[in-house]
């Protein structure tokens, strides 16, 4: 599966490190504009939570019209302070409850 990663440089290398596609944007408008321009081309997009702040909403709503999966994580090196947000967030995308 194709995956592709954006947002600010130390997410993106630690999906690169992956061998997942990075785009280092912290620019909410490229960043929504490259999802729904890239977004049929990837099985999973994963964004950089601190990169969304103020377009959530438009974000949740292109991942209810486009295919692939959109996950926006905390960046990983803190994963460990948000597992549980993490868990939950996966199970919001995939539909799972």
């Amino acid at each position: 599966m194709k995956v592709l990663a954006i947002g600010s440089e130390k997410f993106v290398t630690f999906f690169r490190l992956l061998g997942f596609v990075g785009v280092e944007s912290e620019d909410k408008n490229e960043v929504f504009n490259r999802i729904k321009s890239s977004a049929s081309s990837y099985g999973l997009i994963v964004i950089d939570r601190s990169v969304v702040k103020g377009i959530e909403n438009e974000i949740n709503e292109l991942s209810m019209r486009v295919e692939p999966p959109i996950l926006v994580l905390d960046p990983p090196y803190k994963v460990y302070e948000t597992a549980a947000s993490v868990e939950s967030e996966v199970k919001r995308v995939m539909k799972v409850f």
